[in-house]
């Protein structure tokens, strides 16, 4: 089981590393090419389109891996692509729409500007080759060869970064660096498909079927609602940022949050390798299963420890990576790096509660989160800026976190005394 969860998380984190070192260059070419200002627009748009990634993520391919079987994985893939693809076409539409009504006092230069706008509707188009590439990963994670997926993710890496560098020789702007994601998506799902059908022979053809849609989504729906209440508090600050202070703050704080992102991205793929094992090993032997969840707690908990130290060391590089102009990115970085072991734990036990079949807590898990961020955000940011947003976010997982051993706890000892009564009853019998 670990040389599996280790190979599969490997693969994810050596892909994971070329990922973030062509972000690295590209945010190096976006920042000194924009300036902070113009990369807090940058920010904006990304964050604010990223919203929607997740609503039409929805939890669904957690519900595929637990489902689907030899037998049926081929049809029930092609269910979750169709739904995920009519999910997005709304969401796309649905983007335009809100993004065209978001507020902007050009006097104060804060708020949505008409460039930002424009920017989001380009970046939309994201929204579909996110939800097929996710899609796709759903295959990969139930066959464990998240070496495949990395392969499509690095080759969509390697496209946004050529046409990020093109663009900033010729003319940069926030509109046509949007255009270079939407062209790294294109490629990105691309590369994702090719694979499947050269390995598996599976050639997805769209089938819209209602009653099938109905299944995923009265299954998925409480995990879909959590992973959006985890959204809102996770990136709800730069929306509050962008509204209440200059872009300039926002670009600071999205920088600072742009390394941050990329280190939490190594818990999922941990998580997700081993996600579909120690649900197996659960219904299998639940004493082993508890003793191997202890285990990747501790394991977890070390990694985290090490790339919380080394995103501290890194923060104080910003200056000469990036100008002075971005010095200040520097101390909202070592405090959302302080909180990254929580992030990777609360990972491990939100799939734990699925695994307990207890997805419906999530949703009260996330939504306390989600209410204390924005009440928080809205109260500190005003005041104190990007720094009370980084204090926020590393507080709200803390919190998070707190609630999801809380209720693991109970729900391990309610699993443990039915087990024990269950077993009293055979032996009387």
């Amino acid at each position: 089981m670990i040389k599996r969860v280790f190979y599969n998380a490997g693969a994810q984190i050596l892909g994971k590393g070329f990922t973030a070192g062509t972000t690295l260059i590209v945010t190096l070419l976006v920042g000194r090419s924009l300036g902070p200002a113009g990369f807090g627009d940058f920010t904006k748009i990304f964050v604010f389109v990223g919203y929607f990634y997740t609503f039409s993520d929805f939890g669904l391919n957690s519900i595929y891996v637990a489902k689907s079987n030899p037998k049926n994985e081929a049809a029930l893939f092609r269910v979750l692509v169709s739904l995920r693809l009519v999910m997005a076409l709304i969401f796309v539409a649905l983007t335009l729409l809100v993004g065209f009504f978001l507020p902007y006092n050009a006097a104060e230069n804060t708020g949505f500007g008409p460039v930002v706008k424009i920017g989001i509707a380009v970046a939309s188009l994201t929204i579909l080759t996110q939800a097929l590439y996710t899609s796709a990963n759903s295959l990969f994670q139930k066959k464990l060869r998240y070496d495949l997926s990395t392969i499509a993710a690095v080759t969509g890496a390697i496209a946004i970064l050529l046409t990020v560098f093109l663009i900033s020789l010729e003319g940069a702007s926030v509109i046509r660096f949007a255009q270079a994601y939407v062209v790294g998506g294109i490629v990105t799902v691309f590369s994702a498909y090719l694979i499947l059908y050269a390995k598996w022979q599976i050639f997805v053809l769209p089938k819209i079927g209602w009653g099938a849609f109905l299944n995923y989504l009265s299954k998925s729906w409480p995990v879909g609602l959590a992973l959006i209440l985890n959204l809102i508090y996770f990136r709800v600050d730069v929306l509050i940022l962008a509204w209440v202070r200059q872009p300039q703050e926002v670009g600071i704080y999205g920088l600072a949050y742009q390394f941050f992102e990329s280190s939490l991205a190594i818990p999922i793929f941990f998580v997700n390798a081993i996600y579909p094992l120690l649900a197996n090993v659960y219904r299998q032997n639940q004493r082993k299963f508890y003793k191997d969840v202890k285990f990747w707690i501790l394991m977890l908990f070390s990694i985290s420890v090490v790339l919380s130290i080394f995103l501290i060391l890194v923060s104080f590089l910003i200056p000469f990576l990036y100008d002075v102009r971005f010095t200040p990115s520097t101390l909202p970085l070592v405090i959302l790096a302080s909180g990254i072991p929580f992030f990777f734990l609360s990972a491990l036990l939100w799939h734990v509660l699925i695994i307990f079949d207890r997805q419906k807590n999530l949703v009260l898990v996330y939504g306390a989160g989600a209410l204390f961020n924005l009440i928080a955000n809205l109260i500190f940011i005003p005041k104190f800026g990007y720094i009370a947003a980084a204090v926020t976010t590393v507080v709200s997982e803390a919190f998070i976190l707190f609630l999801l051993i809380v209720i693991v706890l109970a729900a391990s000892k309610l699993k443990t005394a039915n087990s024990y009564n269950r077993s009293q009853k055979t032996v009387d019998l």
